[in-house]
């Protein structure tokens, strides 16, 4: 049966136990514990063992109820994000280069325009997912930095095939925009699991003296 990850965790964190604690105080394996709390999947006496350690209703960490629990995600999603976000960003530079009087305007937007669907096909969807999760910060920081990332790309490009040094205006805000997409990957690859409450106070196991 499935279970709240969450839960499950947080119902052990709360009692100051670890996890080779409840697996003692449980009957449990370790190994079954730390399935149970990284996937969620269970066995029913498994489950019934845990909510009896608890002493709580099953019910309570079901994933049903768990509504509120960020859905999981990899970091392919990240990297999805992210390529979604360049490929928009190489179709606005297109665009920007696009010359309105010019024989090869319509099939320069055309193809401008076929790079932007894909590149919003890739990141909306990985965006909306990161954002469910919780990750909005990490998305914002991603948009407002790709842009500043993809003028630097492009001002040294230019330079070199101009065989000329990057003004420091250039490499000041590329630089900006590096920082600002190193936070947002630091942000969106953060763990979620929460750390030990050190306030609460470990609850005794069962037996003990």
């Amino acid at each position: 049966m499935k279970l709240s990850p969450t839960a499950v965790r947080q119902s052990r964190i709360e009692r100051g136990w670890s996890q080779e604690q409840l697996a003692i105080a449980s009957g449990l394996s370790l190994r079954t514990v730390q399935r149970v709390e990284s996937e969620g999947i269970a066995s029913l006496s498994t489950a019934a063992s845990l909510a009896a350690t608890y002493g709580i209703p099953l019910l309570q960490l079901q994933e049903t109820l768990a509504a509120s629990e960020p859905r999981p995600f990899g970091r392919g999603v990240v990297a999805v994000f992210y390529l979604g976000v360049a490929v928009l960003m190489l179709a606005a530079v297109g665009e920007s280069g696009r010359l309105p009087g010019d024989r090869m305007s319509t099939g320069i937007l055309a193809t401008d325009i076929l790079v932007a669907v894909v590149g919003a096909v890739l990141a909306i969807p990985a965006a909306v997912r990161l954002v469910r999760a919780g990750h909005f910060t990490g998305v914002i920081l991603a948009a407002l930095g790709m842009p500043l990332v993809t003028l630097l790309c492009g001002g040294l490009l230019v330079s070199a095939l101009a065989h000329r040094i990057p003004v420091w205006q250039l490499l000041g805000i590329g630089g900006c925009g590096l920082a600002l997409v190193g936070m947002s990957a630091r942000a969106l690859l953060q763990g979620q699991r929460p750390g030990p409450n050190n306030s609460s106070k470990p609850t005794p196991l069962r037996g003990a003296a």
